[in-house]
């Protein structure tokens, strides 16, 4: 059935009540000239009494029947005043109805009207001194119905006769008009007036029409012109974000083949910005519009979409396996390898893509350009090509989200516990400790920190963390010191953490609270946590070192440290990283690493801990390059506080 459009609706409903108004109008038009009839009946029936009945009738000639030479008079009055113009009746009245005047060419009055005719409402009014004019096609009196009989309808006037000073009509003046002339001229004057008002209306009509026809075109045209670009990019013309997800929803639902798979490959052009700004947006376009072209020529048929800025999407609706996806994923990024020329300037892409299929990965749209811009995200964190999604990368995971609730509920109700891992010298004595957390999780038992402070890194649940990690490790160091056993508390602090602005005040604020010294607390932070930001880094440690605190470089020799910054800061250690540690005893590289450190430490006034010890052979090796302390599960694992070894304990100078 076809849709009847806006217009055509506007159309009929203006169209009828146009007609309605036409009709109304025409109504009232025909009313006010039949009031306009009346009134007019009424001044020429009052005018005809002042110019042709009063002036030849004398107030005394009202109260008895007018003599001949009177009646002769009006008779010539009448006539004259007429003008030939056809008057049905006219009669005088006395005040008291009797009839003393009547002029009718074409009846013969009854005697018994005489009296009769006198007594009606209108007859009344009249006497009474108002002006009376009716229409009437019926009456009961006799006298009318010879008249109506002959003319059909009349005007019927009655206008009361009042001389100067007298307070009371002295008679009533009676005029008959027929009314078909006067109607006649209605009827003529009110299909003009209507004929005139269809016209308008029409005109009216047809304009309002047009006008609107106007702007329904141009709707339209918005309308499908934001129709097409809610689903399409301004800039490629290419579906955008909107219809990509629309069409992967139509991908799943008609998906049934359960030996394939519905992939989504997300690309994205690294160093983009760079181009704009460099050679600015113009030539920015320009490429995002090339990368358009090209992907719509290698992608054999499947769905490219742009999805804003420097990313593209292209939807897989029938894919072999992973691999297979992988290799559409490389087939597309090579045909974005080529040069672009943008106005004379040569342009290398480089380009990363994510890749996600359904069923394996997510079971909607939503999921799957969700996953396929974290595998896009890994690939370009880890410097590969093509990433294939994988969970365990996925920050942003419901089980991590549901994870980082539960973390900060964890902190909030104390689920957090400490277990301290022993740093010896090489005969085994204890030198200090590292605090390591652990979190005692109420459905899944005791979770160790690599479970969940990688997660809270990524967000601000850090602060809270390592506040907390301060605060016990400081009180442990603090209950020890007591029993007269002062051991050197180690934790290990992050780059948000370091940053923080206000992280100097509350370690401080810490130490002051458990009225510890602070060389009982060392902190320890990593090359690349330092080289995130060197100067307000160095601020930070320059600030906690004056205080008194024990500073110390975390997994050395696997960041990118300058040794410029490392001698510029105010640390007091170095620990080995277990990588090169574990290796040294069998791989001649990994024991060079460990003596170039042992030796680079010595010289810097620093001590140097090698971690990961866990046998005697690298013991043995460490003892004879000269390093002097270390830890790992050869001396003892993590550990709660109760369960140290009591060993012999020495409290590291902070004057190193």
């Amino acid at each position: 059935m076809r849709r009847v459009s806006l217009l055509q609706r506007f159309a009929a409903v203006s169209l009828v009540l146009v007609v309605l108004l036409g009709v109304l109008m025409s109504q009232l038009l025909a009313h006010q000239i039949s009031h306009r009839a009346l009134e007019s009946a009424s001044e020429a029936a009052q005018l005809m009494s002042s110019v042709a009945i009063q002036p030849l009738v004398r107030p005394e000639d009202l109260v008895r029947e007018l003599p001949p030479d009177r009646v002769a008079a009006l008779d010539e009055a009448v006539a004259r005043f007429s003008g030939g113009s056809e008057v049905a009746r006219i009669k005088v009245w006395h005040h008291d109805g009797d009839l003393l005047y009547v002029a009718d060419p074409h009846t013969e009055l009854p005697a018994a009207a005489r009296r009769a005719a006198g007594g009606s409402h209108a007859m009344e009014h009249a006497r009474e001194g108002e002006v009376e004019a009716e229409i009437i096609s019926s009456s009961p009196e006799p006298d009318n119905a010879a008249l109506l009989e002959r003319y059909g309808t009349l005007l019927e006037v009655y206008v009361p006769i009042i001389y100067p000073g007298d307070p009371e009509p002295a008679g009533v003046f009676e005029l008959y008009l027929p009314y078909e002339p006067v109607q006649d001229s209605i009827r003529a004057d009110t299909t003009r007036a209507v004929v005139l008002l269809a016209l308008g209306l029409v005109v009216l009509w047809l304009g309002l029409f047009r006008v609107v026809a106007t702007a329904s075109r141009r709707l339209r045209r918005q309308a499908e012109s934001n129709e097409h670009l809610a689903l399409f990019d301004a800039l490629t013309d290419l579906p955008n974000r909107a219809q990509l997800h629309q069409r992967i929803e139509d991908a799943l639902a008609g998906h049934g083949d359960s030996t394939t798979s519905v992939g989504l490959v997300v690309l994205d052009l690294d160093r983009f910005r760079e181009v704009n700004d460099t050679l600015g947006h113009r030539h920015g376009d320009a490429l995002i519009r090339e990368v358009a072209g090209r992907l719509g020529a290698r992608a054999d048929g499947a769905l490219v979409a742009r999805l804003g800025g420097d990313e593209f999407a292209v939807l897989l609706t029938d894919v072999a396996d992973e691999a297979a996806a992988i290799a559409t994923a490389e087939h597309l990024r090579a045909a974005l390898h080529a040069p672009v020329e943008v106005d004379g300037v040569s342009l290398v892409v480089d380009v990363t893509a994510g890749v996600s299929l359904h069923p394996q990965d997510a079971a909607d749209a939503s999921a799957m350009l969700q996953h396929a811009d974290v595998a896009m995200y890994v690939a370009k964190s880890s410097h590969r090509g093509v990433s294939l999604y994988d969970p365990a990368a996925d920050e942003n995971s419901p089980a991590r989200l549901r994870l980082l609730a539960e973390l900060a509920r964890g902190i909030r109700h104390d689920e957090l516990v400490l277990h301290y891992q022993p740093k010896c010298d090489l005969t085994g004595a204890v030198r200090g400790v590292e605090a390591l957390v652990r979190w005692q999780h109420p459905e899944r038992g005791l979770l160790p920190p690599a479970e969940f402070v990688p997660v809270a890194e990524r967000t601000g649940l850090i602060h809270p963390l390592t506040d907390f990690v301060i605060d016990r490790a400081v009180g442990q160091a603090a209950a020890w010191s007591a029993t007269g056993r002062p051991v050197q508390v180690a934790v290990n602090v992050s780059t948000r953490s370091l940053l923080d602005p206000g992280f100097a005040d509350r370690v401080l604020a810490v130490l002051a609270s458990h009225r510890t010294p602070a060389q009982l607390l060392g902190l320890e932070i990593t090359e690349t946590t330092i080289m995130e930001d060197p100067d307000r880094a160095l601020a930070v440690l320059t600030r906690l070192a004056g205080e008194g605190v024990r500073l110390s470089i975390d997994d050395f020799g696997t960041g990118y440290s300058s040794l410029a910054y490392l001698k510029s800061l105010p640390v007091h250690e170095l620990k080995i990283d277990r990588s090169f540690v574990a290796g040294m005893v069998g791989n001649a590289r990994d024991r060079v690493i460990v003596d170039s450190t042992v030796a680079l430490g010595r010289r810097l006034g620093l001590e140097v801990v090698a971690e990961g010890v866990e046998d005697e052979a690298t013991r043995a090796a460490l003892e004879g390059l000269g390093c002097e302390l270390a830890q790992g599960y050869l001396f003892s694992r993590p550990v709660p506080a109760a369960d140290v070894p009591a060993g012999r304990t020495l409290v590291p100078s902070t004057n190193a």
